[in-house]
């Protein structure tokens, strides 16, 4: 039988990572396993004519941008996991959502990922690709793709 010990879900704070986090700690709490849960902030670079944004400004602006993700996540456990033993452990990242999100995985290898599609249609889709779609792609752990809920 597949216990995974270590179980990924990655976060943009919609009701669909909720659901996927409250998925996987219903796992983790048979398997005995620990929940990582996981913010990519992925920033497009700003760029205006020839002006150079103060790399402080920047670095401040991240470091905000970490305390709101940080307490969008602790906001997240508490809706999700209220009454609960299993050990959740926050992170967030920066970059590219799936490129991070497989650099966290063998990070931590991590056993299984948990995540619930967003649906992007027509022109959108075909540009962007999904992040689930290419995670299943290059994922090298078990993926769990909840059913879209809508």
């Amino acid at each position: 039988m597949f216990a995974p010990r270590k179980i990924l879900v990655p976060t943009d704070f919609t009701e669909d990572s909720e659901r996927a986090l409250r998925e996987a700690i219903g796992i983790a709490a048979v398997s005995r396993g620990k929940v990582y849960l996981l913010h990519v902030d992925e920033r497009l670079p700003i760029a205006v004519g020839d002006a150079v944004i103060d790399p402080e400004v920047i670095a401040t602006v991240e470091k905000n941008d970490e305390v709101i993700a940080r307490q969008k996540m602790l906001e997240e456990i508490r809706k999700v996991a209220m009454q609960t033993d299993v050990e959740i452990e926050i992170d967030e990242r920066h970059g590219v959502t799936f490129e991070q999100i497989l650099v966290y995985m063998r990070d931590k290898l991590i056993d299984l990922v948990v995540i619930e599609p967003h649906a992007k249609k027509g022109v959108l889709k075909s540009l962007l690709g999904g992040v689930t779609d290419r995670l299943v792609k290059e994922a090298t752990c078990t993926m769990l793709v909840l059913p879209a809920t809508g």
